[in-house]
């Protein structure tokens, strides 16, 4: 854990490089470095709840692959409320379902999603969900294989950081408000972004009305560190290459 925090804490100073000297300046006053903190923390959660709420409104077509032909069966508006997201509706829970585990829920989608919600099937982030994949490529025996190429994670990224206009087309006109990835200085899509777009996409799909570290069995801290993790700790450096490529394309 402590190795984690050092890690962050490196990625911070790369992107605020005077970071460290305003950290040392709080030597001197402990009780200012706890209301810096407090204003950190307070900034990042306005901002993580924007994205959430902006998504809800807007996010529901991006779940569909196809928007212009696909639809929800049953029915699924804005209106309905994320309870009926989830483990609640077949399509939800199919982006849900842990990519090894697609075969047997889609062999009987109604079965698999009793047995989550009776808890029989547990789902934690050592389960890479379904819609991380591009499912074209997926093979049993090279797990990493379309990984981190899913169509809602890519539309929900850009939804965030090249804004709501790009989200279903990357070459649609953008609006008149610059977006986050270039108010943030991101020439390309980085590792922790592509991984907070996971984070955000699971709770978009799953039935949670409210923010909450964890869903189910599910912990999103540790999602976000195994997305972080396939990038950052990756002996296949091939497949690092490869993906992020993939991102800038």
């Amino acid at each position: 854990q402590k190795k984690s925090y050092i890690k962050q804490y490196n990625e911070l100073v790369k992107l605020v490089p005077t970071f460290s000297g305003i950290i040392s300046e709080f030597e001197k006053s402990p009780s200012a470095m706890d209301n810096f903190i407090h204003a950190l923390s307070s900034a990042a959660n306005d901002a993580r709840s924007d994205d959430t709420g902006s998504l809800t409104r807007e996010g529901l077509t991006y779940m569909l692959k196809n928007p212009e032909s696909d639809q929800f069966n049953p029915s699924l508006l804005k209106h309905h409320g994320k309870i009926a997201r989830g483990w609640n509706h077949p399509q939800t829970a199919r982006l849900l379902c842990p990519m090894r585990m697609l075969s047997t829920f889609d062999a009987d989608p109604q079965s698999f999603m009793e047995k989550v919600k009776e808890g029989q099937i547990k789902i934690t982030a050592t389960k890479l969900p379904t819609f991380l994949y591009d499912e074209s490529m997926f093979d049993p025996t090279k797990k990493s294989q379309g990984c981190l190429r899913g169509y809602f994670l890519k539309r929900v990224f850009r939804h965030i950081f090249t804004g709501p206009s790009s989200a279903l087309n990357p070459y649609a006109r953008r609006g008149t408000k610059a977006p986050k990835g270039r108010i943030h200085g991101m020439t390309s899509p980085l590792p922790r972004a592509i991984a907070y777009a996971a984070v955000q996409a699971y709770f978009q799909l799953s039935s949670a009305n409210i923010w909450c570290r964890e869903i189910e069995d599910l912990d999103l801290v540790n999602l976000y560190d195994r997305v972080v993790d396939m990038f950052e700790g990756n002996t296949n450096k091939k497949w690092v290459e490869e993906t992020l490529q993939h991102w800038k394309s």
